[in-house]
C-alpha cells in the first residue's frame, strides 16, 4: 500500500470514529489527510471503495494483533490474552462496533467479509473452550446437553462483539477492556473449574495492576 493511500485510510478511521461513517464526506477525509479532493478521488473513486479498503486494513490489524499467533490459538495457549486483544481492537475501530448493522446494510462487500470473520471468530472460541477442558480449566461438557459449548461460544462472541456498543449506549465510562474481561468471566464462571476461575481472577488482577502502573 502506498503512503498516500495509507494516510487516507488512517484519517478515515479517525473521522469515522469521531463522527460515524454516514456523517463523514470524502472531502472531510481529504481535508483530514491534508490532500486535495482530486488526489483523494484518484485513490478512492467512491465511498464504497474507501470503506472496503478500511475494512481490509482492519482485517490486517486483526490478524496481526489478535489472531497473529496461530500456534498459540491452536494450542489453547492464552484465551484471556486473545480476548483482551480483541477488546483493544474494538477500541481502535469503534466506528464499526457502534454501527455494525448499518455498515453491513450499506456496504455489501463488507458484509461478506464480515461474515467470514464472524464464523472464524466463533470457531476459534469453540476451539479454545474445548482446549480449556483438556487443560482442566473448564468442566467437561454435560452429557445431557450436547452442543452446549458450541452455543456458549456463540454467546461469548455476541458479548465480545457488542460489548463496546452497549457500554456506549448505556453511557458507561469505566475501562472498556477491563469491564469486558470481567463480563466474559461472569458468562464463563459456571463452566470453569477452580483452576479456570483462579486463572481468570489472576489475569484480571494483573491487568488492573498494569493499568495502575501506566
Amino acid at each position: 500500500m502506498n503512503k498516500t493511500k495509507q494516510k487516507i485510510i488512517l484519517a478515515a478511521i479517525k473521522e469515522f470514529n469521531e463522527h460515524g461513517v454516514s456523517n463523514v464526506r470524502n472531502q472531510d477525509i481529504a481535508k483530514a489527510s491534508d490532500i486535495s479532493l482530486s488526489n483523494f478521488n484518484y485513490h478512492f473513486k467512491t465511498k464504497q471503495d474507501l470503506v472496503n479498503a478500511v475494512c481490509e486494513y482492519m482485517t490486517i490489524v486483526l490478524e496481526e494483533k489478535v489472531y497473529g499467533n496461530k500456534v498459540m490459538i491452536s494450542s489453547g495457549g492464552d484465551p484471556l490474552s486473545i480476548t483482551q486483544s480483541y477488546f483493544e481492537f474494538e477500541e481502535e475501530f469503534k466506528f464499526f462496533y457502534l454501527d455494525t448493522y448499518n455498515i453491513l446494510k450499506s456496504f455489501p462487500d463488507v458484509k461478506e467479509m464480515f461474515q467470514i470473520r464472524l464464523n472464524e471468530a466463533i470457531h476459534i472460541i469453540k476451539n479454545l473452550n474445548y482446549l480449556s477442558v483438556g487443560k482442566g480449566a473448564m468442566k467437561p461438557e454435560p452429557e445431557d446437553m450436547p452442543g452446549l459449548y458450541n452455543q456458549l461460544a456463540e454467546q461469548l462472541w455476541i458479548n465480545i462483539h457488542f460489548w463496546f456498543a452497549q457500554m456506549n449506549i448505556r453511557g458507561k465510562s469505566e475501562d472498556i477492556v477491563l469491564k469486558g474481561l470481567e463480563a466474559n468471566f461472569i458468562i464463563l464462571y459456571p463452566y470453569l473449574t477452580e483452576k479456570g476461575r483462579k486463572g481468570h481472577r489472576d489475569y484480571i488482577a494483573a491487568f488492573k495492576e498494569a493499568k495502575k502502573v501506566k
